[in-house]
């Protein structure tokens, strides 16, 4: 009788070991989900913190015609980041065909120290494959669009809906997701928050996509190369007509170089 009793208790440990064996092909694939999550999240998030000041490779798919590169710049007449960026692409884009500029200068933030002077673009004539579509969303004192429609406390929907009246849906759809859901900046009063809600007055930022056979790319604000104090205290005028006789800047260079750079891989060069 005992060796029975043995014998009964062997082998129900045996089928609760077995039972148990069963759940952990299970749980390997549970850590396995765990860990891919936890990776794409890490790799989001990291991506998203470098799309200010730097280019992020936000998509492989091709927007531009067949054997074409688009570059789209969205800003408003009085951005600091928008005339800091408008130097080292008016420099880049001289590259790729005839640029239309005028100088300007945006308005004065009392945190960067004055107004920054800038360019605003008024055409653009390729000569190669890369063409060049620019859309200014706010007048110069972020308080209207262009056309004089009042902002009343919603520059970010107003500014999304100009931006989809005016240009490739896709273009709006990447701005939103990044300006409003993914790149998050510290705003004045201590917290971090979409860089859209980073401003006293909240509003979309300046922002180049570039695209082509090689992917889309996005930048927001200015190039990390090249802040808006460095040239705060620059003519616009003279800085323009110094870069046409080619004595360009080191920084406005550098800036450009970068630019040039991801059309290139746009390119699928």
């Amino acid at each position: 009788m005992k060796v029975v009793n043995n014998m009964a208790r062997s082998k129900r440990g045996k089928q609760q070991k077995e039972s148990k064996m069963i759940y952990i092909p299970f749980v390997a694939l549970l850590l396995v989900i765990v860990l891919f999550i936890g990776l794409s999240f890490h790799q989001t998030a990291s991506a998203s913190t470098d799309a200010f000041t730097h280019f992020v490779k936000v998509s492989s798919n091709d927007y531009a015609p067949p054997g074409k590169v688009d570059v789209y710049f969205v800003s408003w007449y009085g951005c600091p980041y928008g005339a800091t960026l408008s130097w080292p692409l008016y420099l880049a884009l001289d590259h790729y065909g005839q640029v239309q500029v005028i100088p300007h200068y945006s308005l004065s933030e009392e945190e960067l120290g004055g107004a920054v002077p800038g360019l605003l673009f008024q055409g653009f004539e390729p000569n190669s494959s890369v063409d060049f579509h620019f859309l200014y969303i706010y007048n110069q004192y972020l308080n209207a669009t262009p056309d004089g429609k009042p902002l009343n406390g919603e520059a970010v929907q107003i500014g999304l809906q100009e931006i989809q009246n005016d240009l490739p849906p896709w273009v709006s759809q990447y701005v939103e997701q990044y300006q409003l859901n993914l790149t998050r900046v510290p705003a004045p009063n201590g917290t971090v928050t979409p860089i859209a809600y980073a401003s006293p007055i909240p509003h979309i930022v300046t922002t180049l996509i570039i695209t082509g056979p090689g992917g889309t790319w996005l930048m927001l604000g200015y190039p990390s190369n090249l802040e808006p104090q460095q040239i705060i205290d620059t003519n616009s005028t003279t800085l323009l007509s110094q870069i046409q006789s080619g004595n360009v800047p080191a920084p406005i260079q550098s800036a450009a170089s970068t630019i040039e750079s991801i059309i290139s891989q746009a390119e699928g060069s």
